[in-house]
């Protein structure tokens, strides 16, 4: 069977070259003083997107998930989770199957146990207000990750921030991941917010001539 393709759908991300030019200089940081993979994931759709990453610094390790690699936010992992999170439930309701989501598989061709709606509601209420996650077990590949959620000055999602690594390897105090990712999404939201003042347009104030009389 053969599909032909008559139509594209295409999603430009609101990125300058400023702002992509200091997320490849954090992203290479927190590799180096983490020792991990530094992932950018943005959304196209009902998927996960990986814009950009720098590679596991042994090179022995191989992440699957590489640039323009796609994955399901169905699978509801930390990083479906923060994404869906910033969303209202209605708007879940409204754009996804609620029925139709599952955990995170962790065995090698099993997909994870299906989760009913009020399952789904519950956990992304629980982690609507959080800024960071973390999944210490590691997926079905052997792979774990720590996140944080990039919002634009608006308040609406931009992209997620993400370490990957081994879910064998001897893992960090959580803080040092959490600390790490929080000071990468500081810099990167002042710098967003610099950019959008920057970019505002400037108030034309209109002086009425005077008149004597």
């Amino acid at each position: 069977k053969y599909v032909v393709r008559n139509f594209r759908l295409e999603r430009n991300v609101p990125m300058s070259e400023n702002y992509l030019a200091k997320l490849d200089d954090t992203m290479r940081a927190l590799s180096a003083e983490l020792n991990v993979s530094a992932e950018v994931v943005v959304v196209a759709g009902h998927e996960l997107l990986w814009h950009s990453k720098t590679e596991y610094p042994d090179p022995n390790v191989v992440i699957r998930a590489s640039v323009g690699f796609r994955r399901s936010l169905y699978e509801l992992d930390v990083l479906s989770q923060l994404y869906l999170s910033r969303l209202d439930w209605d708007e879940v309701e409204a754009k996804f199957f609620t029925n139709g989501f599952f955990e995170t598989p962790r065995e090698p061709g099993k997909i994870g146990p299906p989760l009913k709606t009020k399952e789904v509601k519950a956990v992304l209420d629980q982690r609507r207000a959080d800024i960071f996650a973390a999944d210490l077990l590691g997926n079905h590949v052997g792979i774990r990750r720590f996140a944080t959620v990039i919002h634009d000055p608006n308040g609406k999602f931009l992209h997620l921030l993400a370490l990957a690594e081994p879910a064998e390897k001897a893992c960090a105090p959580i803080e040092k991941y959490q600390d790490a990712l929080l000071k990468a999404r500081a810099e990167l939201s002042e710098l967003v917010y610099q950019e959008s003042a920057a970019a505002r347009l400037q108030p034309k104030y209109h002086v009425m001539p005077m008149r004597g009389g």
